[in-house]
């Protein structure tokens, strides 16, 4: 059974590949946000411009899609080659990045989490950066944009047997890295506890920092 959400992506896809302009904007205005978020806390001051190639490369592929792929989940492919090659480019040595095993914080330990309001919440995207790239990919597209298992197996070009087993192990990965970087262990049954409610608590603080920047750039 197809999801509301997947119909009218469907719908609005058609109607652009049949050279409707005003849905093909639409769409891209429906995942505008996700795809921001994907980036946000990750590259910093470059999220900006890779959202920008991220869906300036969808609209030269439009043609390519496979609808069986699903829309959001080859947007979000698009969107994680993008960040990989940005990624690599960050290493001293580019030959030895390998998304299975390399961590953000390993290549850049300048925090981002101050983008998250709560404490608790800083934790986890904390937490999040010293995972291996592949792993905080999984869990921020399991956690932030409910996606299906198909759908991220499609997005990392795994199989989706090896996302399952990979799910477990990364959510044991997470509370063991929140439990490294804790304070208190109030402040870890705080972030374990509400890790349901991390997506949109963090959906909110970015689109609040998101407003902030769009003010003070037209004062």
């Amino acid at each position: 059974m197809v999801a509301d959400d997947e119909l009218a992506d469907e719908v609005l896809l058609a109607r652009w590949q049949g050279g409707d302009k005003h849905a093909g904007a639409a769409l891209l205005e429906r995942h505008h946000g996700a795809v921001a978020r994907f980036f946000a806390h990750k590259v910093g001051p470059d999220s900006e411009d890779l959202v920008h190639d991220t869906f300036m490369a969808l609209i030269e592929r439009i043609d390519h899609f496979r609808r069986e792929a699903g829309f959001r989940a080859y947007l979000f492919g698009i969107a994680r080659r993008k960040l990989y090659r940005h990624i690599r480019d960050l290493c001293r040595d580019r030959r030895r990045f390998d998304a299975a095993e390399t961590s953000l914080a390993a290549i850049d330990p300048s925090p981002t989490a101050r983008m998250a309001a709560r404490e608790e919440d800083r934790l986890l995207l904390a937490a999040l950066r010293t995972l291996p790239l592949d792993t905080q990919v999984m869990l921020e597209l399991h956690y932030w944009e409910r996606m299906k298992i198909r759908e991220i197996a499609e997005v990392l070009e795994m199989d989706a047997g090896t996302i399952r087993v990979r799910m477990s192990r990364g959510r044991k990965k997470l509370e063991q890295a929140m439990e490294s970087l804790a304070e208190s262990s109030a402040q870890l049954e705080t972030s374990i506890s509400n890790l349901s409610g991390w997506a949109a608590r963090l959906q909110a603080d970015l689109g609040d920092a998101k407003l902030a920047r769009s003010q003070e750039n037209g004062s």
